[in-house]
């Protein structure tokens, strides 16, 4: 046994420790001496996932499981792969980007992704046309207003609660769209009845009347009918294609862990199913198809095709006449788009992609440039 010191390492809980005046250790040897716990360490080779995590990117984990379909495809039983075929793999593929064997035009030829895409466009393109519906109604209720000034008087009064101005003390147009769809319908009623308060028109005068009231206000019930109708039929398709997603995602783990019990760490095989050689990861392939787009004021998205074995990109960018040479704007991570931000006016963008993975760099990139307004 040897005295305890301050600065001797050993920690409160070990139990060799012996606490008093003095406090000593005990040693291999001493009576009571506990030995060290064996710790076993992870054979190699078995059920690891490293160097090759299954990304949380739709599109990174559709282009990794069409590399393992086809190496699945070439080499699925020189190595025995049981739990998951390429026909696993081709069948949830089908089902994200469209079974070409199945009947034209229907959702299983067209795919959960495309039906996802086109659920998304309607749902913004009946957004739009609420979004116009709920001005034009603003527009007539404005408008309705300063007519029914010269019959209401300039101050609000009780009197304009009838009129669909319902709040107290104010002849303001309704904020919000709830509210305009009340005061429409109620205004449609006012003029019905006060026939001789309209204002007929014609151009440039506008047309203030109950007729033209109620056909806004059935236009406008019919644009958020349609808007609800449309947003819930995206949230549908969205929870379809992630769920395939899932399962998609789940399925490539199970086969990084099928092949940790088949394959040794070192096997270039790994690489036939566009995965990482676990003990020897080499350079990514070089990402594919750059694409640049305006997107919005002084930004600029760029997307390209992710570097097979990637796992994170290097955003590089030159402002010409600014930038000297290319400089790094940003890492992706797994994503295989960036939005380029606070970019000055009327410049040239330079973009190039550098696939990495592991730190580990592409020998290439693809590049692309595009001018900023």
């Amino acid at each position: 046994m040897k005295t305890l010191t301050w600065d001797s390492g050993y920690t409160w809980d070990d139990p060799n420790l012996r606490w008093g005046d003095p406090s000593y250790i005990l040693e291999p040897g001493d009576p009571g001496y506990t030995p060290p716990t064996p710790t076993t360490p992870p054979k190699k080779g078995k059920h690891t996932m490293s160097n090759n995590p299954i990304s949380r990117n739709n599109k990174v984990v559709l282009a990794l499981a069409e590399d393992a379909a086809d190496g699945a495809t070439a080499i699925q039983d020189s190595v025995n792969l049981k739990q998951t075929r390429d026909t696993d793999l081709r069948t949830l593929i089908a089902t994200l980007k469209g079974d070409p064997t199945a009947p034209s035009g229907s959702p299983a030829f067209l795919g959960l992704n495309f039906l996802y895409d086109q659920a998304k466009l309607a749902a913004a393109a009946a957004a739009t046309a609420l979004s116009a519906k709920n001005t034009e109604v603003k527009d007539y209720l404005t408008d309705a207003r300063d007519v029914l000034k010269k019959i209401l008087g300039t101050d609000w009064s009780p009197a304009w609660v009838t009129a669909g101005f319902t709040k107290p003390g104010s002849t303001a147009v309704p904020g919000t769209q709830d509210e305009r769809f009340d005061s429409i319908s109620i205004i449609a009623n006012y003029f019905t009845v006060n026939p001789t308060h309209e204002s007929p028109g014609p151009a440039p005068h506008p047309i203030i009347t109950a007729a033209r009231a109620q056909t806004l206000h059935t236009a406008l019930s019919d644009a958020r009918a349609l808007d609800n109708a449309r947003g819930d039929a995206q949230e549908a398709a969205k929870l379809a294609r992630d769920a395939a997603f899932d399962t998609l995602r789940r399925r490539l783990i199970a086969l990084v862990d099928e092949l940790s019990l088949l394959l040794s760490d070192e096997d270039p095989r790994w690489e036939t199913f566009g995965l990482n050689v676990p003990a020897n990861p080499r350079a990514p392939d070089p990402a594919e198809n750059l694409v640049l787009s305006l997107a919005g004021t002084h930004q600029v998205l760029a997307e390209w095709d992710r570097g097979t074995r990637s796992n994170d990109n290097r955003v590089l960018i030159q402002v010409v006449g600014v930038d000297a040479q290319y400089r790094e704007y940003s890492k992706s991570g797994d994503a295989t788009d960036e939005l380029i931000k606070a970019l000055p006016s009327n410049a040239t963008l330079k973009v190039k992609i550098i696939a990495l993975n592991s730190g580990l760099e592409a020998s290439s990139g693809p590049e692309a440039q595009i001018s900023v307004p």
